[in-house]
């Protein structure tokens, strides 16, 4: 956790996060997991793929995944990067990460814009697709436009200001 302190070093609001009985913390939400992840996407996108997978097997090596190597094999580009989003979306689950991973992505944009996600699994009820079985793993296209429609928080713009060319953040 890092404390929490008023003063000067907050544009003078002094008591705005804490006061002289309760200094408080603030948790810090990122994981070494996450930061390894986020050097192994730099590593990718500078081209160095297979220094960049070598990451991503590191970490599942490290869960004890027992899935194969993916380092040394040839993928392309756009082959690593889909293998990168798979283990962000597994080693962080639970930690806030997905919808802004998305985001940035171009997941969240329209289908027509190139979003959307290849391969995602439905739930549907056996009885709708004349099954026997209580429901059946569909694969789809999923189409998540409708994820845009949220601004992102002014609180966290605030303090974190959107690069030159980042996706929106406002509608």
């Amino acid at each position: 956790p890092i404390p929490i302190e008023g003063g000067d070093a907050y544009g003078g609001r002094s008591g705005s996060f804490a006061t002289n009985n309760n200094k408080g913390t603030v948790p810090i939400g990122s994981s070494v997991t996450e930061n390894d992840l986020m050097k192994a996407e730099c590593l990718i996108n500078l081209g160095q793929t297979d220094a960049g997978l070598a990451i991503v097997d590191a970490i599942r090596n490290a869960q004890g995944a027992a899935i194969a190597a993916v380092s040394g094999t040839g993928l392309s580009k756009a082959q690593a990067l889909t293998e990168l989003r798979r283990e962000r979306r597994v080693a962080l689950f639970l930690q806030g990460t997905a919808f802004y991973d998305a985001r940035r992505w171009g997941v969240t944009a329209p289908k027509a814009n190139g979003g959307g996600r290849d391969g995602g699994i439905v739930l549907v009820p056996g009885a709708l697709l004349g099954s026997a079985n209580a429901f059946e793993a569909v694969p789809c296209f999923l189409d998540y436009n409708y994820l845009d429609y949220w601004d992102v928080p002014q609180n966290e713009l605030d303090f974190n200001a959107p690069a030159p060319g980042s996706a929106p953040v406002k509608n």
